[in-house]
């Protein structure tokens, strides 16, 4: 009986040092600050979409959602944004102006020559020196070092595709 009257002064108590705290945009807890979500830039956005593809199988050809190939995989995510890429890895290396892979940002495509001399890998660069991209090896959307020595080995150039303040538009994306 004596617990229940606790539990319930508890709870009124509890409230009431609620109810009298200061709104703020964030609040701090022990070893955690949570904030007001804060607008992504649209490059941080392509990120975040291919983010959603982590894990996802490979399926050479394939773009269903459920399996995904490199450039059906960079297909997909910029789809999101109103930007039509063709299917193949050098059909989308045409797209985009060269970027030196020393001036990379976020969103920018990075080509590789893994099978045949024209582009035949696509990832997307993530930042912080990694790459998002679907796996032939791993068999899966995955992140990947962009200095590991396999794809230095066969890196060609970048691409950017041009991204205005409302979205990606296929209008952006300039021929070679």
């Amino acid at each position: 009986m004596v617990k229940k009257y606790l539990i319930v002064a508890f709870l009124i108590f509890g409230n009431h040092l609620v109810a009298d705290a200061p709104t703020a945009d964030y609040v701090e807890l022990p070893y955690l600050i949570v904030e007001k979500p804060v607008a992504a830039s649209e490059k941080n956005r392509v990120l975040v979409k291919a983010q959603e593809y982590l894990g996802t199988s490979y399926g050479f050809g394939n773009s269903s959602g459920i399996q995904t190939d490199c450039s059906g995989f960079t297909q997909q995510v910029f789809k999101e944004f109103g930007v039509s890429l063709p299917r193949s890895a050098a059909e989308q290396s045409k797209y985009g102006s060269k970027v030196d892979i020393n001036n990379l940002e976020v969103g920018d495509l990075l080509f590789y020559r893994t099978y045949k001399k024209e582009p035949s890998h696509v990832a997307i660069y993530a930042g912080d020196g990694q790459i998002i991209h679907a796996s032939y090896r791993n068999k899966q959307v995955q992140y990947d070092a962009i200095d590991k020595a396999y794809y230095k080995k066969r890196f060609i150039y970048a691409k950017r595709l041009t991204i205005d303040d409302q979205n990606l538009s296929s209008d952006y994306c300039l021929k070679n």
